[in-house]
């Protein structure tokens, strides 16, 4: 941060409150697990920042996560192009803050005989609600810059001179490459600017694990679905062959009804483990996506029956642990897949939409939602999940 120049010292003005920081303390793991760096990070207290005072816009974009399957499937297995993966360290700091935010000094860094003064940030820190923003505009320039040009159609993907593609999730990079040169030049030109680590092959990216098996790459999360169980573990976790066990319907008339009902259900971490439970159906299990979207629509005030099915829900994921997602593309031919039930839902008349993506044999895309409007009969809910499918499609098509 000193290097960096993050922030100086300034006496108070009058009428600001300067915003607390602490220390975070984590530890990094590689892919088998094992720790391999004790990490320690300043954030900043933002929940004392006014919006329209020390920050405005905080959205920041990052690469789709069905693109680094669609590529990995399309370049990597398809074209046996080659992938590594790369890292910025504290990257958020490399980022000017436009606006003024002052802070108070770092927990057991006050400088000695001016305890009294501030720090004016000059750049962005984590913990900050504008810090995402400030960091992609600042990489995203100096791409564009180095001679970077971003796709068109999304997000936090860019190509360097037709053959080395550059996916980026905040300070996560991938690059998926033909020529070993070309890609060490567009590491170099990064280098002068940031400083870059090279992390060799994509074996961990995201908290999803990538394996290389007889020139296909295949993706899982077996070690994040083993701390799930363990972390849950206290818990009677049933064994399940199924996602939802066939017969059992939720509805909101099994959500508590009276005080009494409601505390007793504060003790289970309901929307915690629906969070996870998410995560994995959104990165590399479509066979779940449907039951987390059922159980999702309960967390407001989740009942017994409906934790009893997002524990059996658990199970199933733990019992197949071991399943992986086959990113296998031999012919970069994209077929979709709708499908939609017809007001099954006892709450409500919606019905509910599913769709999956493929190029070739590579699931890249998937989801279960509910549609916008009330549909007359199958065949208007059938094409109304038939659109949705569409236009994801003609989305990668682009691409």
């Amino acid at each position: 941060m000193q290097e960096r120049k993050v922030w100086h010292l300034v006496d108070l003005p009058p009428n600001i409150d300067p915003i607390g920081c602490r220390w975070v303390f984590a530890l990094k793991r590689n892919e088998t697990g094992e720790v391999v760096r004790y990490k320690a990070r300043l954030v900043g207290q933002s929940f004392k920042q006014i919006k329209g005072i020390s920050y405005d816009d905080t959205f920041s974009p990052v690469v789709n996560f069905s693109l680094i399957r669609f590529f990995f499937a399309v370049l990597v297995v398809g074209q046996n192009w080659v992938h590594i993966q790369c890292d910025i360290k504290c990257a958020y700091l490399y980022a000017p803050l436009k606006e003024d935010v002052f802070m108070k000094q770092p927990p057991g860094f006050e400088v000695k005989g001016k305890e009294g003064m501030v720090c004016k940030l000059n750049k962005a820190l984590y913990g900050l609600h504008k810090s995402g923003r400030e960091w992609f505009f600042e990489i995203h320039n100096t791409l564009k810059n180095l001679g970077f040009n971003k796709f068109e159609w999304c997000n936090c993907v860019y190509s360097y001179e037709n053959d080395l593609l550059l996916l980026l999730y905040v300070d996560d990079i991938a690059f998926i490459f033909r020529s070993i040169a070309k890609v060490m030049r567009g590491i170099k030109l990064l280098q002068k600017y940031f400083d870059l680590k090279i992390l060799g092959k994509t074996r961990r990216l995201l908290g999803i694990e990538f394996e290389e098996k007889n020139e296909e790459v295949f993706i899982h999360q077996s070690m994040y679905i083993d701390e799930i169980h363990r972390r849950l573990s206290e818990y009677l976790i049933p064994f399940s062959s199924l996602p939802i066990s066939k017969g059992v319907v939720f509805t909101r008339s099994q959500c508590p009804q009276t005080n009494h009902e409601r505390e007793e259900m504060v003790e289970f971490p309901y929307r915690n483990l629906l969070g996870c439970l998410y995560f994995l159906a959104n990165r590399n299990r479509p066979d779940m996506s449907y039951a987390v979207n059922i159980l999702s629509q309960y967390q407001n005030n989740p009942g017994k029956e409906h934790w009893e099915g997002l524990l059996r829900l658990l199970g199933y994921i733990k019992s197949t642990s071991f399943y992986q997602l086959n990113l296998s593309c031999f012919k970069p031919k994209i077929v979709a897949f709708s499908d939609s039930d017809f007001a099954t839902c006892r709450d409500d008349p919606v019905s509910m939409g599913r769709q999956i993506i493929f190029v070739d044999q590579a699931p890249i895309m998937w989801r279960t939602f509910k549609e916008k409007c009330i549909s007359l009969s199958t065949m208007e809910a059938e094409f109304i999940a038939l659109t949705e499918a569409v236009k994801e499609m003609s989305w990668f098509d682009r691409i």
